[in-house]
């Protein structure tokens, strides 16, 4: 039976702001987007204050300074190193990783636990990176990808796991689908939920009791591939060597009104320029340029 291991940082981007700064420990830290236009990351403590993700930093104004909450721009050079310097940890201790991203990667750990348990493995993850680097990580392991994913999820939410979640014993999973919102499984989220509900699948564990064949004929063949990941069978494999990129987007938010056609080209320009950049970087060539512009979503009075 195979076995993965998905390994999350937590708080990515705040941990990363946090780590030079010692002073910081128990201070609520969002992380700003490009321009500093919307919170694109929290620190625990700006999380159980209610910061949401996504949310205009103008309209959070007020609670910033009621709570003390300090924000930083974002700094994707220094996220990128500390990335690297976890991915290159992992790949010492695990035969074959995966990077989905730039704070989550999927490890094969099939035949691990025949040398040492599969929860020490996890917490021997941890203690590395955290000694190692200083980010903390969550350890999710499973026979799926899918899975992983879902024992992640415990391992951030359930502090009794210490961090480390094994979901290789069916009755866990079982136990643990029950409790999870079908939003909440890799590759759902809420649009495709809501037709889910209308069938009367509200949790993990509904579609994984529902019928492969029948999910094919109604919504699609990768979300039939979700329901067997849910039930244990692998479907996914491990990627290795990251496939080739489909479509590049770079969008940004206004940092000031923009009121002048000169500086809105300038910007179109500019982010013109960096989508081509990592087009070349990728070695590919483009059929279709779309570009959009937007006024904002937040301003119900505006044009």
């Amino acid at each position: 039976m195979p076995v993965f291991a998905l390994v999350d940082c937590n708080n990515f981007y705040a941990s990363c702001e946090k780590l030079f700064r010692p002073d910081l420990k128990d201070t609520p830290v969002v992380v700003l987007s490009n321009n500093d236009g919307c919170v694109v990351a929290r620190s625990r403590e700006a999380k159980l204050l209610g910061i949401k993700m996504g949310v205009p930093v103008f309209q959070i104004k007020a609670e910033m300074q009621r709570h003390g909450i300090l924000a930083f721009s974002s700094n994707y050079a220094l996220y990128a190193d500390l990335s690297s310097r976890v991915m290159r940890t992992l790949e010492e201790m695990a035969p074959r990783v995966e990077v989905y991203s730039i704070d989550e990667a999927f490890l094969d750990l099939t035949g691990i636990e025949s040398v040492l348990s599969l929860v020490e493995f996890g917490q021997q993850v941890r203690e590395r990176i955290g000694h190692w680097i200083g980010i903390t990580v969550c350890v999710g392991i499973a026979p799926t990808k899918t899975l992983a994913k879902l024992a992640n999820h415990a391992a951030k939410k359930y502090p009794a796991t210490q961090g480390v979640v094994d979901l290789t014993n069916p009755d866990r999973q079982r136990r643990l689908l029950a409790l999870v919102p079908v939003d909440d499984v890799w590759g759902v989220g809420r649009r495709l939920s809501k037709r889910l509900n209308a069938l009367g699948i509200t949790t993990a564990l509904d579609l994984a009791n529902a019928s492969p064949r029948a999910i094919r004929d109604q919504f699609s063949v990768v979300l039939e591939r979700t329901v067997r990941e849910l039930n244990g069978e692998s479907c996914i494999e491990l990627e290795e060597i990251p496939p080739t990129k489909k479509q590049i987007v770079c969008s940004r938010s206004f940092g000031v009104k923009v009121t002048q056609f000169e500086l809105l080209r300038e910007a179109v320009c500019e982010y013109a320029t960096r989508a081509t950049e990592k087009l070349r970087k990728e070695q590919q060539q483009a059929k279709v340029l779309t570009v959009f512009i937007r006024t904002s979503p937040f301003k119900d009075n505006e044009p």
